[in-house]
């Protein structure tokens, strides 16, 4: 349990009711004033949980999420946590105007400062002109040209993370008689990502793959995602911002996460900037020039890009905007990427028809080192990643709060409280607005009746209206879109494919446990859980054992 040691009690409530009064004024004015009063949705049921039944966590609840939908239209409001009020769209032309207006509509403080605790305050911190600039710098460091660099290095990681797991097969005691090894796929999928990002972002080598080297970094990790969303650190500053700077353990291990990376990035900045000193050669007006710059990793082509001669200066990012950005790529970088891929397998598992339909594909390839060319050639390796990243999408919404008074224009009106059709609805300065990832991504409206079916092949030929998702890729909000579309999705996506190529290709594996016990938790990604092993963690127990090629 989260404890608060040397802190008065008395002191730490009176600003924690005085701010939970206020909320409850709002609410209460909210009821009477408020332009949001017009908006439909569902009763509120506790002050704690709001529309949610008690022990419910919002972000996992899309069942109850999806018949609100149909019940109350395309907008509606709800009660979240201490009944503060949102607003969830589903409605593609007001997520639309929301995307194309980012300026206006930034990630409100909250959900800011859960990803600053968590990711550092990089480029999903930042906000308006820094994040513009910031992009800008780094846009050509996850161009197609580098992706296709590093996909040798993708390929190189899934090896080494096949060749372990075959060395456990053939060593260890824990094999079964029939030749199974179980193993929980989301840990090694974790370590082999976590390899790559290391690489791939800063020539870093974490070394995580083998389970004899103890890496305070990877056990940081794992830690710092391991938050159960009702403990009192977790629940805290959603009622009391503040409290992020309170002595709670969760608080405690974010900073010690955080402080590793930190202490790594600055080494490597500082190294990098000590290698250009050394091998510097300037050009007619006395700047570096980029090819001054070694490395093809992450960090060098964004020093590259930020040193370039036609950057003016107060444009350029400063040492502690290149710090930010390592633990963005960090745990950003390998953790989603893990995800989904530990929601791959399970769906494999749960579909042998289509499992045994990738592993002819992938088995008929003539090398265990495809190029990032090749890769994308395989469609049915391509149509199961879309799948995945479609219904398992592992971040479930996003959120965005207006600068200033608006209103949001809709495709289709819904009913108001008051009887009258609605063609747009208020948005009131700082108010949160949710945008359902996963709960668009699984509409049937959009997808047809199996949307919530794992279906390879609905992508020989996707409905009309999936086109009018925005979208940087493949028609799924999953990536986002507008100015805050995640930099990272082609480095991901290839990523991805390479990694499950060379594991398809090299074992058969089933479920360890039914995939009725495999649900989803989520604490910013949303990851498995064995939920009559919740005490365990995040896991994804499966059986592997060598492949037999005919």
């Amino acid at each position: 349990m989260d404890t608060l040691p040397h802190v008065s009690w008395l002191t730490l409530c009176a600003p924690i009711l005085a701010y939970a009064a206020y909320q409850s004024a709002l609410l209460v004015i909210s009821y009477v004033w408020s332009p949001l009063r017009y908006i439909p949705g569902p009763p509120r049921k506790y002050w704690l949980t709001g529309s949610f039944e008690k022990g419910v966590w919002e972000p996992d609840a899309i069942e109850l999420q999806e018949k609100w939908v149909q019940k109350y239209g395309h907008v509606f409001k709800y009660g979240a946590f201490w009944n503060m009020t949102n607003i969830t769209v589903t409605d593609l032309k007001a997520i639309n105007h929301i995307f194309t207006h980012g300026n206006e509509f930034p990630k409100p403080m909250g959900l800011r400062h859960l990803l600053g605790d968590l990711l550092g305050t990089g480029l999903l911190f930042v906000e308006g002109s820094q994040h513009r600039q910031q992009r800008k710098i780094m846009n050509p460091a996850f161009g197609l040209p580098q992706i296709r660099k590093f996909t040798d290095l993708f390929i190189d990681k899934s090896i080494e993370f096949r060749d372990a797991l075959l060395s456990d097969i053939h060593h260890s005691d824990a094999v079964r008689p029939d030749g199974k090894l179980r193993i929980d796929a989301y840990f090694w999928l974790n370590k082999v990502t976590l390899d790559i990002i290391g690489l791939a972002g800063f020539n870093y080598a974490f070394n995580a793959i083998p389970q004899d080297k103890p890496n305070a970094l990877v056990e940081g990790f794992r830690a710092s995602m391991e938050i159960d969303p009702f403990s009192l650190s977790t629940l805290l500053p959603i009622v009391f911002p503040p409290s992020r700077y309170f002595p709670m353990e969760r608080n405690r291990q974010m900073a010690r996460t955080l402080k590793v990376i930190n202490t790594i990035g600055t080494k490597l900045i500082a190294e990098k900037k000590a290698e250009i000193l050394a091998i510097t050669e300037t050009d007619a007006k006395g700047g570096v020039e980029k090819r001054n710059i070694q490395g093809h990793d992450l960090l060098s082509l964004l020093m590259k890009a930020n040193m370039a001669s036609d950057i003016p200066d107060n444009q350029r990012m400063s040492d502690a905007d290149i710090l930010s950005q390592v633990p963005t790529f960090l745990i950003a970088g390998h953790e989603t990427t893990s995800t989904s891929l530990a929601w791959t397998l399970f769906a494999l598992s749960a579909h042998p028809a289509v499992r045994a339909r990738l592993n002819a594909e992938l088995r008929a390839h003539p090398s265990d080192t495809p190029s990032m060319d090749e890769l994308a050639a395989l469609p049915y390796l391509d149509k199961v990643a879309r799948e995945v990243l479609r219904l398992y999408c592992p971040v479930n919404n996003t959120e965005r709060a207006p600068l200033a008074d608006t209103t949001v224009p809709l495709e289709k009106p819904f009913i108001g409280t008051d009887g009258l059709p609605r063609h747009e609805f208020p948005v009131p300065k700082g108010q949160s607005v949710l945008i359902p990832i996963r709960l668009l991504n699984r509409s049937k409206e959009l997808w047809g009746a199996d949307a919530h079916e794992f279906n390879p092949d609905r992508w020989d030929s996707i409905p009309d209206k999936v086109q009018e998702i925005p979208s940087i890729f493949s028609h799924l909000l999953t990536f986002i879109a507008g100015a805050h579309a995640c930099i990272g999705y082609r480095f991901s996506i290839i990523e991805m494919k390479a990694i499950l190529f060379t594991f398809v290709r090299a074992f058969d594996f089933e479920l360890a446990v039914s995939p009725e016990e495999i649900i989803r938790k989520t604490m910013i990604v949303a990851r498995p859980v064995v939920e009559s092993e919740s005490d365990f963690g995040h896991q994804l127990p499966i059986l592997i054992w060598p492949a037999k090629v005919e």
